[in-house]
């Protein structure tokens, strides 16, 4: 007879180096461990139809021993619902199975039914789990959540986590396929007579594990067996009620006390009945009693002293202290940067590797034999490997008490020699032969296929060492951060080039009045070199093209591989940081009217994987917005976006809206464009909550007769919660605030419509962390399609070159630019430019439509560096405008706030002189000479473009009527021709081998794109210049003109509501086209002789440029 009572023994886990590491090293690592295996299961994949989900909901949590957690996820009601529920270890499943399933539940749906009698639960969403105490068992649980779209799944340790997530997968895409399916590895033996099963999970039972103070990152040999599914009839359905069982020990050969599962008393509470452990396929099976050695010593005699089954400890939240308050985050820090974190992706893989190797139970040499003997399968140390091919006849074999089942061996020496693939990147043993007899397994597991030794702590050991020197290099060698940024001259010599042609054009021009004079001595004529100046600064960056465009083909390109002072192409080494603590981060996004789902979503969310990797390695960071529209939407579109930072622990700031009638609700929002007094609005509250936070410390610390230093992190929250309070009371209620609005060292600056690299918050801090002198650090950006559209697509085209362009130009030596969003401030520098104005401190130039223009020249003058950072290969992604419409107001912005830059209005000229205090401080700075050249010449190109059209009409008349000019002028048609071979040949020829040099295209291929664009950019800048000198004629003459946001979603359209636009918005520049292109016509054939014009070189410039202005709107925004 055999027994019904399954014996195995599991010798305990030994973790010989738990004291080599510091606690919170341990569970951060376990962590973001945990948090690698899950995605590389797929199990942490996002869903963007749901408003509430994100990448801030989907991560692992490890529990240190004082309750807290360590966390990849930065979700508070997720962190919440496992604190609730006090699991060891957690995790928020998220797949393709998940959103199939959604999509199948009904309304009132409460649970989702199993083939084989188990069920999982729903939950409306995570905060029911925190409410409801019924979806916990002992730190058990898997729950489905509705609004978050996730699984909550908790378990009492790693193994059993990742065990249970495969054993519900499996499930999921069993339901989906309409029949079970072969589960994968997970728990085949546990005293499933006695210990509850985990609640929700089907074929999942839970083990009895002791919890010390630092998590067991063991594997038990029991999570590396088999479960079928192949007969689920000793499936049931989950019950909290179960049989407590009678524990004995005795000593076994070690000295260790083992602890024997007894029959349970009669009297007691039977579960229902199971099928016996000889009639379910997978369990090993012995003669002998179950003895398990799995607790230590200490646990043992706790264990059988007590009447009670083993229970997670309750969280025990220590109170935290303020380390320093010159730094408000340092509660939230670790003390130091984890070294371990710095562990780059081929050694994460390798750890991975060694635990999915321990944990696998695929044997991808295995053979069966059927009479050699006992086998491995049945041993006590050995799983049971077999697939189930008897799973149809299991009927008939159980009832033969299983003499028909075949064994199996899992040896690796009886695999043939020449099949087995040894591991080159470890060292030689000395016999291999002897090697893979003492091997425990073959796998093939996350892209690795080789033998397993069992002294694998020592072969990983090696790998890592290895790959530490790898990264280390030459003890010689001198380090990244040590290395002194050069001074490169590249750009400085093109703009010599630039400058020299400048010169030689202006001078030719001078020498052909001066021959004139000789000739006729006509002194009225050396009144032309008036216009010299002018001429020359319309003409610097038309020669910049020329010289940048010979640079780019034939010039040098090592320094695009190089960091420099102005440029940085290597990322910092966060290895070279070990042991330093990182800053505090604040991402501030102003906002106005976009949309939530399809613009601020996708944003945070991608802002929030970069937090949680800065988190993961020691670093904080938090999310503010200035939300300029929150009080001019409805109501409900209100609660959704206050729900949704709520939601995701995002800090926001929403001002009043404007109201100019005098009262108590009278606001201003300054600046034709709002954003510089939105983000100056956001900072100044700011500043008031914090120094209000300060005073309430001081009053508390007083209270409780201790220092700031001793008041608790609960303290400090709850002060800074009354802090924000007071000063919206002194607003008297019109500021609307939430969250933790207060500013860090660093602030990533970023629009609403932009995607961050994962990495960019370490790199960009670690920076700014090496380079003090740096106040600004612009990322190169790409383009990120919303659309997709024609258009779009151009000015995505148009947006990669001007980015690769200016990449180019900076890594050559010149000054960097600041374009306003996705680039890294330094706080302090922000403030060292502050200024006051209106009662408030105010650090954005709410007078000039280019703020972020003002804020670099500002900046430089006060010796702080900008520099640009192309480590990122533009995985920095921004909108583009989506219209023709909102793309000519961008480029009217630009030129207006070129103009205010230097220029004064007309109206204060008599006052104030020409050009502003800024720009004379600019000319007198000490910026490089080449620097302000390039400024002057980018600057310049907007009076090229204004002008372009009213001197294009001027010739007209002057050379088609044929009055006497001098040889000192130059006709459209020369500057026309010369336009069309430098932007429309060269350039794109240049523009091309540059991108093929880079290594982005081939030459014929990026030849061919710059050829498919260029019929749009002809039209586009054809019809342009109306549009840009109506804007330098707003600013002189001091009409009122403003722009709103670019829209960043794509409105409805059509041809009738495109053509009502094109009429609404156009209107006024048709009113100047067709007189003027009627009166070519006229010209051209009707005028009498001697005003007729019929010269080619006179009407092609002019019939250009009202062509391309009269067909841009309907070519490219009538539908």
């Amino acid at each position: 007879m055999r027994s019904n009572s399954t014996s195995v023994t599991v010798s305990a886990p030994i973790m010989e180096k738990s004291t080599a590491f510091s606690s919170s090293k341990r569970f951060e690592v376990m962590a973001k461990f945990l948090h690698q295996r899950l995605q590389q299961s797929k199990w942490l994949e996002e869903y963007h139809e749901n408003m509430y989900f994100g990448t801030a909901n989907l991560g692992a949590f490890v529990r240190r021993p004082d309750g807290s957690y360590a966390k990849t996820t930065q979700n508070p009601a997720v962190l919440k619902a496992v604190e609730t529920i006090s699991a060891t270890v957690a995790f928020t499943m998220s797949c393709d199975s998940v959103s199939v399933l959604m999509e199948t539940l009904e309304k009132d749906q409460t649970e989702v039914p199993f083939m084989d009698g188990t069920s999982l639960l729903i939950a409306p969403s995570v905060t029911d789990v925190i409410n409801n105490g019924m979806y916990a068992h002992q730190g058990h649980m898997s729950v489905l959540c509705k609004r978050e779209h996730f699984i909550l799944i908790c378990a009492s340790s790693p193994p059993e986590l990742l065990a249970q997530a495969t054993a519900l997968e499996a499930h999921l895409v069993g339901e989906i396929w309409g029949q079970p399916i072969m589960a994968p590895p997970a728990p085949a033996y546990n005293p499933v007579d006695f210990v509850p099963r985990s609640n929700s999970v089907p074929n999942v039972n839970m083990m009895p594990v002791s919890f010390g103070d630092h998590p067991d990152l063991s594997l038990h040999p029991s999570v590396q067996r088999n479960m079928s599914v192949g007969d689920a009839s000793h499936m049931t359905r989950p019950t909290s009620a179960y049989v407590q069982p009678m524990y004995q020990t005795h000593q076994n050969n070690q000295g260790f006390q083992n602890f024997q599962f007894g029959q349970p008393q009669q009297q007691q509470l039977m579960p229902p009945q199971r099928r016996p452990s000889t009639d379910v396929y997978g369990h090993s099976r012995s003669v002998s009693n179950t003895t398990i050695n799995y607790f230590s010593k200490a646990a043992a005699k706790e264990l059988a002293s007590s009447t009670s089954m083993p229970v997670l400890p309750m969280p025990i939240h220590k109170m935290s202290r303020r380390s320093s308050m010159a730094d408000p985050f340092a509660q939230h820090k670790m003390s130091t940067v984890d070294s371990l974190s710095a562990m780059n992706s081929r050694r994460m893989n390798s750890v991975a590797d060694y635990a999915a190797r321990k944990m696998s139970t695929i044997d991808p040499f295995h053979k069966s034999e059927s009479s050699k003997g006992p086998s491995r399968s049945q041993s006590v140390s050995g799983p049971d490997r077999r697939k189930s091919t008897s799973g149809h006849n299991r009927s008939s074999s159980a009832g033969a008490g299983g003499a028909m089942r075949q064994s199996s061996t899992t040896s690796i020496g009886s695999v043939p020699e020449d099949e087995v693939p040894e591991m080159a990147q470890f060292p030689r043993r000395p016999s291999m032969a002897k090697a893979r007899n003492s091997s425990v397994s073959s796998t093939y597991m996350g892209g690795y296929r080789g033998s397993v030794s069992h002294d694998i702590e020592k072969m990983v050991q090696f790998v890592e060492r290895a790959m530490e020197l790898e990264e280390e290099g030459p003890e010689d060698e001198v380090r990244q951060r040590d290395m002194p940024r050069v001074f490169l001259l590249e750009h400085a010599c093109c703009v010599a080039i630039a400058g020299g042609l400048v010169c030689v054009l202006q001078v030719w021009c001078a020498a052909k009045l001066m021959q004139q004079w000789r000739l006729d001595g006509g002194c009225l004529r050396w009144a032309l070199l008036a216009t010299i100046p002018f001429f020359a600064a319309f003409s610097m960056f038309f020669m910049v093209v020329i010289a940048g465009s010979f640079f780019q083909i034939f010039g040098p390109l090592g320094f695009m591989q190089k960091n420099t002072v102005y440029y940085s192409s290597k990322a910092p080494k966060f290895t070279e940081h070990d042991g330093e603590e990182l800053p505090h981060i604040t991402i501030q996004m102003p906002v106005y009217k976009e949309g939530l789902k399809g613009v601020i979503v996708p944003t945070i969310t991608s802002v929030l994987k970069a937090v949680n990797y800065y988190q993961a390695h020691g670093g904080t960071a938090t999310i503010m917005v200035a939300d300029d529209g929150m009080q001019l939407i409805t109501e409900e579109l209100q609660e959704a976006r206050k729900v949704f930072y709520e939601l995701h622990n995002i800090a926001w700031v929403a001002r009043p809206k404007q109201c100019t009638t005098p009262g108590p609700d009278f606001f201003l929002r300054k600046g034709k464009f709002k954003k510089a007094s939105n983000l100056n609005y956001a900072l100044h509250f700011s500043g008031r909550v914090e120094d209000e936070f300060l005073e309430q410390l001081e009053k508390r610390a007083k209270e409780q007769l201790c220092t700031v230093e001793d008041l608790s992190v609960e303290d400090e929250e709850e002060l800074l919660e009354v802090a924000r309070q007071i000063v919206e009371e002194t607003d008297n209620g019109r500021t609307w605030s939430a969250g933790d609005v207060r500013i860090g060292e660093f602030i990533l600056l970023i629009d609403s419509d932009t995607q961050v690299p994962e990495t960019c918050l370490l790199a960009g801090a670690l920076e700014l962390m090496e380079s003090p002198e740096v106040a600004i650090i612009q990322h190169s950006s790409g383009v990120m399609n919303m659309t997709g559209n024609p258009f779009e697509n151009g000015i995505h085209y148009f947006t990669d070159l001007v980015y690769t362009s200016i990449s180019h130009t900076v890594g050559a030596g010149d000054v960097a630019p600041f374009v306003g969003h996705n680039a890294f401030l330094r706080w302090k520098a922000i403030q060292s430019i502050a200024f006051e104005e209106d009662g408030r401190t105010k650090f954005w130039s709410e007078n000039h439509v280019s703020e972020d223009f003002d804020v670099a020249l500002r900046l430089q003058m006060q010796h702080f560096y900008v520099r640009m950072a192309g480590y990122h290969n533009n995985e920095f992604k921004e909108g583009v405008s989506l219209t023709i419409y909102d793309e000519l107001a961008r480029w009217e912005k630009y030129a207006y706030g070129c103009n205010e830059l230097i220029f004064n209005p007309l109206i204060y000229w008599p006052t104030r002189g020409l050009f502003t205090p800024l720009f004379l401080r600019f000319l007198g700075s000490n910026i490089k000479i080449t620097s302000k050249f390039t400024i002057l010449a980018y600057i310049g190109t907007y009076y090229a473009i204004g002008v372009g059209f009213p001197l294009s009409l001027l010739n007209y008349f002057l050379a088609g009527w044929e009055f006497q000019l001098d040889q000192y002028y130059q006709t459209s048609w020369h500057i026309f021709v010369g336009l069309c071979i430098v932007y429309s040949i060269l350039s794109p020829i240049a523009f091309a081998m540059l991108r093929y040099r880079m290594g982005q295209a081939t030459y014929i291929e990026a030849l061919c794109t710059c050829a498919k664009w260029m019929p749009l950019f002809i039209l586009f800048f054809g019809g342009l210049s109306f549009h840009i000198c109506k804007a330098l004629t707003c600013h002189f003459l001091s009409i009122n003109i403003e722009w709103t946001t670019t829209a960043k979603e794509l409105e409805k359209t059509g041809f009738k509501i495109g053509l009502d636009r094109v009429v609404r918005d156009f209107w006024h520049m048709y009113v100047v086209m067709i007189p003027i292109a009627a009166m070519m016509v006229y010209l051209a054939l009707y005028a009498p002789r001697g005003y007729m014009i019929r010269d080619f070189t006179v009407i092609v410039p002019l019939a250009n440029a009202v062509g391309c202005h009269a067909l841009l709107p309907f070519v490219l925004g009538l539908f």
